[in-house]
């Protein structure tokens, strides 16, 4: 894969060859030809579209100071482009997945005619931008982060709040990752690796375990309780609220996105990690163990009212 060098580059040497009214506007071409490959032809179409050149000459000669939007070009289907302001891919341009290329405007300046380098910066926006910031942080950043080559120099309070902070991210990503799926992701805290350890009549194992660790533990249970709670207050007449009309198999979906949703969750609350907290904070006697528990009953009794609501709308459907 070409870096961003090697792909000016070669992105200038084609430009020269090519004739054309407008050297930029080929300068454009050949980054979207690297890097989208499109079928021939696809750039001179949609650049020679009436809205396509409207927003390639107001990015490219408007003063920067007036504020040009990022550049953004779709591929959405097999051989077509298409070009759009801001860097969200809408519908018209295309499916969520298309993949594409963006461009920003490094300066008040507009690029000159002859190279955009130190002008206007290009990348690729992946068909998965979420799964693909996931995948980098936790691949790249996190080892990073982790090696101590890289952090020789820094002072230990600065080091355990860049874990702390990174921690927190790499969660919050997974959490979005399980909610756009439609489940609900109990994060683990840091130092959770130590839990499967854990057995309540040891007293060493106990005692090795860092108090950051349980104030984590701790914090980790009211979150997860705030998770769960929203969970159970869903209700199915939320459609007829907002001035729909849901279907009888609308009412069943949602019934059973819920009680697959409540099990996903009883199920994380069931791994030796999780038990293992739920040892700890029995053991130190924390004022949070008894609001773990009834979060526990709480997705219980969740997951048995649903089997019981799934029956019932079942056999009403098939009467």
């Amino acid at each position: 894969m070409l870096g961003a060098e090697e792909r000016a580059a070669l992105a200038e040497e084609n430009a020269d060859r090519e004739p054309g009214a407008d050297r930029r506007l080929r300068l454009l071409g050949t980054y979207v030809a690297l890097s989208l490959r499109p079928a021939a032809g696809a750039w001179e179409r949609c650049a020679g579209t009436a809205e396509a050149e409207q927003l390639l000459q107001a990015f490219l000669d408007r003063n920067a100071a007036e504020g040009p939007r990022p550049l953004l070009v779709v591929r959405p289907g097999p051989g077509g482009l298409a070009v759009q302001p801001g860097l969200e891919v809408r519908p018209e341009s295309g499916p969520a997945g298309a993949k594409g290329l963006f461009f920003l405007r490094t300066g008040p300046e507009p690029p000159g005619p002859n190279s955009f380098r130190g002008a206007v910066v290009c990348g690729d926006l992946p068909a998965a931008p979420l799964e693909h910031l996931a995948a980098l942080f936790s691949e790249v950043v996190l080892p990073v982060l982790a090696n101590e080559k890289n952090r020789l120099n820094w002072p230990h309070m600065v080091c355990e709040d860049v874990r702390r902070h990174a921690h927190s991210l790499q969660c919050d990503l997974s959490v979005i990752l399980e909610q756009v799926k439609g489940k609900t992701l109990l994060p683990l805290p840091a130092g959770s690796e130590k839990m499967e350890f854990v057995d309540s009549k040891s007293e060493t194992v106990l005692d090795s375990i860092d108090k950051s660790v349980i104030y984590a533990i701790e914090s980790a249970v009211i979150k997860w309780s705030y998770q769960v709670q929203v969970v159970l207050k869903r209700e199915s007449s939320q459609p007829l609220l907002q001035g729909e009309n849901p279907t009888p198999k609308v009412e069943l979906e949602f019934w059973k996105s819920r009680y697959e949703d409540l099990k996903y969750i009883y199920n994380q609350l069931r791994t030796i990690k999780v038990r293992g907290m739920a040892k700890l904070l029995d053991k130190l006697q924390s004022s949070y163990f008894p609001a773990f528990k009834a979060m526990y009953r709480d997705v219980v009794a969740g997951e048995d009212q649903q089997v019981f609501s799934q029956m019932c709308l079942t056999q009403f459907t098939v009467e």
